[in-house]
Order: C-alpha cells, then structure tokens, then sequence
C-alpha cells in the first residue's frame, strides 16, 4: 500500500510539469464494455485491462492464453500443458482452488456467458485465432453479473464483414512446435445483402512433454449478423467443439520428479486417466436502438455438453454426464445528459445428468452413482452513473440473485439422497472517479461477490453417498479498491491499486487417500486478501514499445481449523505473494516484429499448512516474425520459443493433494513456428 501510495504522490506531481503535446503514436482511448457501462478504460471506476489482437494473435503459439495473460497484473494462470484439467486462472486469487477449468471468474464470448450458472467454465472450447480483444475486469463483481464473479473475462471473437461492397476476407494459418504440437486454421468473413458472416475452424494436436498427456481437439464457429432496419440488428452465433482424446498425466511427488520430470503417475496410465467432450452452443442476441437515448439489448442461448471423464482410481472414477446450459436476458439502457441507467432481468438454467461407474482400467464398470442435478438462477440488476460534477463520477447499483438447486438420486441401492436448496443474495456496487486533469484519474470503488458450490462440488460427498454434500456452504467476499490512472510525459500509461478482500466461508479444496485425483472441498471461516498491482506502459521510440507490471499479494486465511489443527494466519496456497512481467516489442515499418517477454514468479505454498512450497522461477520468452503484402495477399512467417532458459518448474500445483502428489512439470525449452496468409 505504501509503495502505492508514493507512486500516486509521483503522479500528482507531474500535473505541475510543463504541458507536452501528445505524440502522434499515443495510443488511442480504449473503450470496454465489461463494466456493462460503454466507457473509456480511464473513466471507469474499476481496474480494467484490455488486450487487443496484436497480443493475442501476432505470432503467437495460440495453444492457450497462458501466452497472453501474464501481461495483466493480478491474474495468475497455471496448468498450461494439462488438456484435461483446462487451464486454472485466478484473479485476486478468485479461482485459483479449482480442481480443473475456470472457477470463481465469470467468462463471456461475445456478450454471452460461458460460465455455466453454477459458475465453472472452461476455455477449450475457445478458437484463440479469432480473438479480436480480451476485457479483464480484475475485481469482485457480482453486483453485476450474479454468481462466481470474483473477477470477468469478457473475450470478443473477430466480426463479420461489415459491407456487401468489400470484398470477402480469408485467412489460413499453419502451426508446428514441440512435442509433436500442431495447428491448422481457416476463417473468412463476407457479406450478402444485410447479412454479415464470419466462419472459423481449427484444429489442435499434440502429444504432451509428459506420458499420458496427449490432445486431440477440433472447434468450429460461426457469427451472422443480420441488419433488420438501421435502428435494429441480429446476430447469431454457433460454437461446436470436438475433443475426443485430453489425457490426464496426473501429479507426481518430488522425488518421483527427480527421477524422470516426463513420466505419468503410473495409475494415471493403468486407469487411463483423461477425458473427452464434445459441445454444441446456440445463442442470439437482438439489439434494437429507440433513440440517441435509450436501446434494448435481449440475448438467449443453449448448450449441449456430452463429457467423460476417467480418473485414476477404481470405485466410481469413470464419470460420464449430459449437461443442458441456457439462459436468456434483456437490458435496456437509458441515458440524459448527467446521468446513464440500465435494468436488466437474466434467467439461466443447468441440468446434469450425472453417472459414475468404476473404472476397471480405463473400461466402464458398475454403477455406483446416477443422478439429476439442476441449478436454476433469476436475477434482476439496476446500474446507474451520475456525473456530480465535471470532474467527478458516481457509478452504484444492485442485484438480487434467487437460485434454486436440486438433485434426484436415481441410484436407490444405498437409499435415496435426493435434495434441494434455496439461495438468496443482494450483492450492492458503488465506484467513483476522480478526473484531477484529463490525464490523472482516482477511483475507488467498494463491491461484493457470492460463489454457491458448483454441481461437480456439491456432488463430490466425502461420505461417498449419493446426493449433495450437506455440509458445503456458498462463499461471500466484500471487496475495496483504490486506485489511479495516468498519462505521463514521454507518453507512458501508468496504473497502480491497492485492494482489500473479506471473505466468509471460502471453499478449500482436499484430496483422500483411497480417492486420488478427486478433490473435495470445504468452508474456511474467515480469509482475508490484501493486495498491490501496478502496470507501466509506452513507447520508447518509433516502433518500440515496453510493457512491464508487478502484483503482491498477501492471502491469508484468518479464522480456519482443519482436521483438528488452527490454520489462523496461514497464507492461502496457490497464489505467489509476488509476480511481475516485463516486456519489450519491436515492429520496423519494413514489416520486421519481434517480443521479448519475462516473467517472474515467486514461491507459493501448495496446501493449507504451508509445509510445502512450489520454488520460484524466471521464465523467459521471444517471438519474432515477418509481415509483408504482396499484391492483395499478407504473408506472416513466424517463430518462437517459451521457456527459452529451460528453467526447471512446476506449470500446475495441486492444492493440498493426497500422498505428496502436488506437482505436475511443465516442459523446458519450447519451440514454435509458422506461417500465416491473409487476404
């Protein structure tokens, strides 16, 4: 917080130095819409980070977002060589106890959720080479969004042709790297009349740096736009997703690593551990505009989810469910003069239907568990934003979230365990932002967030009955921020903030002996988070830019006993107390582009204790490439290496694992390249 502060004490003083005009390379205002208020980035009361398509596509592997992330402060992502857990991305430490995909964060593609009402999401279904801009809203905001929103990813995928009279546009791009790693991708985007459309397809493979971990995956996606009137408009949108081979390599023990970094756990490759998905997903959304003042936005959309999953132990480690996601929502924005409104009504729906069998070697055995589980939410929310003065802004509202879930136990040998339960939660949001000049902003902002159990939670019992685990309660956190954003001379962006976060009932995650690789939760009483993130960025000459941030965070639980032994004052696993990025990107007008990037992590426990320790590392990346247009066609050849040091790590840390098997290694150093066509 002092370190903060003293920067803010900088900044304020650079308003007294001579006036610079601005160059002619400053870069433009960004405009996000994560906040559900369109604003630029510097007038929301919140920290908001934003990467466009040049961090996202420009000559980078696209395997995962692990490549891209490590850019913003506050976010720490783990598990990027793990297909069948899906990459683990926290924010503030939201999501960073969940036992596979994307937990505590609220994920949206194009304006649709992909996190499902219960709150877990995976990005697998993701085509990485249609990004056009990523909003990380780093902060509690259930206010906004309702349930296990600790933090949003909010991505936005390429648009459609915008005109009949332009031409269509074509892209292919082909991947390789190691491990057998390959990437082959096509897209397009046309016009007809009022439709536009975009259309994709890639495909992924590899074979892993451990046993056991290979990839097999195919996504598809479409986007049509249709102009109604010039006042209104549709779009639809269509994502299906094939992964019939992500195996699970599982964690390893120190000594086990010392032996071999590359091996499997040997159960992992006795029960075939692994699993595979297919989804389909469906979704609209109308927009129509009634007045420069007022317009209606309504959305709805389905999912279909068909999921194996083999774990590796005997009794009830074949999984297999059915899930049905949809949900439909209507917002309508008003705006005059000093003051913007918006109400908005969202209703969404999950059905899982939910088998386990033994597993008797990667084959499907007896049955152990059937079951149907729903989770149905309502929610209502109404934002405001008041300018009360030139330089002052309000922003505040609510939302109240009612959800019921229930199970019905199919599975009557060891009795009935069906149940149900009610959840009712108000979360309140109030930011201000203080223009001093037009390049120095203060904001602070004061939220709150809820995160009830997912499915796969609930119905992971300890016990081993069937049903929900009745002693698993939902999570609440109150959040406080302070932070400013400025606009120095020499045209650099400074952003630093400090953050406090309350947390009641925060699950933990555990492992049992007899049931290795499956994770079970419970309630800590009391966690407390404290925090400092700080972001500078700018051009050092013409083509040549840096970026460099650096979080600390320290996250310790305050009131938590477990098996017996007080935990009071102990840091929360899974988070390093420190983080930092730097990176330097050079683009020559002859079409030459290189990055180089660095990253460091310091250490972090791996279970609740803090008896064991993940070391810290510096990682060090480089990309390069050549951009050229010949005659109507773009030519991008491209090259990279991550981990280009070969540092010995650990990519995925399994929080309080059974038998000492919390480390999964990630490879040394990794080389990529290919070529993209454009035209």
């Amino acid at each position: 917080m002092k370190i903060c502060f003293n920067l803010l004490t900088i900044n304020l003083m650079c308003q007294f130095l001579p006036a610079q005009k601005p160059a002619d390379t400053l870069l433009a205002p960004v405009v996000i819409t994560s906040t559900r208020f369109e604003n630029a980035a510097a007038d929301a009361p919140f920290s908001v980070s934003v990467l466009n398509s040049e961090r996202l596509q420009r000559g980078t592997q696209q395997l995962n977002l692990t490549e891209s992330l490590a850019a913003v402060p506050g976010v720490f992502a783990q598990n990027p060589d793990n297909f069948a857990q899906d990459l683990r991305i926290s924010i503030r430490g939201f999501g960073a106890r969940s036992a596979f995909g994307i937990r505590g964060i609220r994920i949206l593609v194009d304006g649709l959720p992909e996190s499902t009402p219960d709150g877990q999401a995976d990005v697998d279904n993701l085509d990485l080479s249609t990004l056009q801009n990523l909003e990380i809203l780093r902060g509690a905001a259930s206010g906004l969004y309702g349930n296990a929103a600790g933090g949003v990813l909010s991505f936005r995928t390429e648009e459609p042709t915008a005109s009949p009279e332009a031409r269509p546009s074509f892209g292919f791009q082909t991947t390789f790297g190691s491990f057998g790693f390959q990437k082959y991708s096509a897209k397009t985007g046309f016009s007809i009349g009022k439709m536009g459309a975009f259309l994709s397809a890639t495909h992924n493979r590899t074979d892993g740096f451990r046993q056991q971990s290979r990839m097999n995956q195919t996504i598809l996606n479409g986007k049509f736009r249709f102009q109604i009137s010039p006042s209104a408009k549709i779009s639809l949108l269509i994502n299906v997703g094939n992964s019939p081979v992500a195996e699970d390599a599982g964690g390893l023990t120190a000594v086990q690593i010392s032996e071999n970094r590359r091996q499997a756990r040997p159960q992992n490759i006795q029960f075939d551990a692994g699993e595979s998905v297919n989804q389909q997903k469906f979704g609209t959304v109308f927009e129509k505009k009634w007045s420069e003042n007022s317009r209606l936005t309504v959305r709805g959309f389905a999912a279909f989810r068909q999921f194996e999953s083999r774990l590796a132990f005997q009794s009830g480690g074949f999984v297999e469910f059915d899930r049905q996601f949809r949900g439909a929502g209507a917002t309508y924005f008003f705006t005059k003069k000093k003051w913007r409104t918006q109400i908005g009504l969202e209703t969404d729906a999950q059905i899982d239907n939910r088998r386990r069998f033994d597993n008797l070697d990667g084959k499907r055995g007896n049955a152990t568990l059937e079951q149907t589980e729903s989770f149905r939410s309502l929610g209502a929310f109404w934002l405001g934003e008041f300018q009360i003065f030139e330089k002052l802004k309000l922003t505040f509202g609510g939302r109240a979230d009612q959800i019921w879930l229930a199970a019905a136990d199919h599975f009557l040998t060891d009795g009935d365990q069906s149940g149900s339960r009610k959840i009712n939660r108000a979360n309140p949001s109030v930011g201000l932002t203080f223009k001093m000049t037009p390049k120095i902003a203060v904001f602070s902002n004061f939220n709150s967030s809820f995160e009830t159990p997912t499915l796969n939670e609930l119905s992971a019992n300890p016990t081993g009955a069937g049903g929900f685990n009745p002693n698993l309660n939902p999570q609440s956190a109150q959040s406080f921020e302070i932070g400013t954003k400025t606009w120095l001379p020499k045209n650099l962006n400074f952003e630093c903030t400090f953050f406090k976060i309350w947390l009641r009932d925060e699950f933990v995650p555990f492992q049992l002996a007899a049931q290795p690789g499956r994770t079970f939760y419970q309630n800590a009483g009391k966690s407390e988070r404290n925090g400092v993130e700080i972001s500078l960025d700018g051009r050092l000459a013409a083509g040549l830019r840096f970026l460099t941030n650096y979080t600390f965070s320290d996250f310790r639980y305050t009131d938590f006993e477990s098996n017996g032994k007080r935990l009071d004052g102990n840091r929360q696993p899974g988070v390093p107390r420190h983080f930092a990025f730097a990176e330097v990107r050079w683009q020559h007008q002859n079409g030459f582009f290189a990055v180089g990037q660095t990253q460091f992590s310091g250490a972090f426990f791996a279970d609740d204790g803090n008896l064991v320790s993940e070391s810290g590392r510096w990682l060090v990346n480089f990309r390069a490439g050549f951009s050229k247009k010949i005659r109507g066609l773009n030519f991008e050849p491209f090259f990279g290496a991550n981990n280009l040091t070969s540092t010995v790590y650990n990519g995925n840390i399994l929080i309080n694992a059974a038998g000492g098997r919390y480390f999964e290694p990630s490879a040394g150093v990794y080389f990529f390249g290919g070529v993209k066509l454009n035209f």
